[in-house]
């Protein structure tokens, strides 16, 4: 869902010590979370985005980074 011309994309950020995650609000209650690992050398180190059709839940953008976070934890545990 694209937002309508004029309309500010609010976006919230976390930063940790091996990912930035970035959640915007893409329309009223639908969100997505960006993921970019800081080491360059990581096997998602490009990147990848994950958002409310593919999996993502959460009302607010605590409860979405939040759970985002949880994603990358599962995903990505710390060595």
């Amino acid at each position: 869902m694209q937002q309508p011309l004029g309309m500010d994309v609010v976006e919230e950020v976390r930063e940790l010590p091996d990912v930035t995650i970035r959640v915007r609000e893409t329309g009223p209650g639908f969100f997505e979370a960006s993921f970019t690992p800081t080491d360059p050398l990581h096997i998602a180190r490009n990147g990848y985005t994950l958002d409310t059709k593919r999996g993502l839940r959460g009302r607010t953008f605590t409860e979405v980074l939040d759970r985002a976070e949880a994603h990358w934890r599962q995903n990505y545990p710390s060595s």
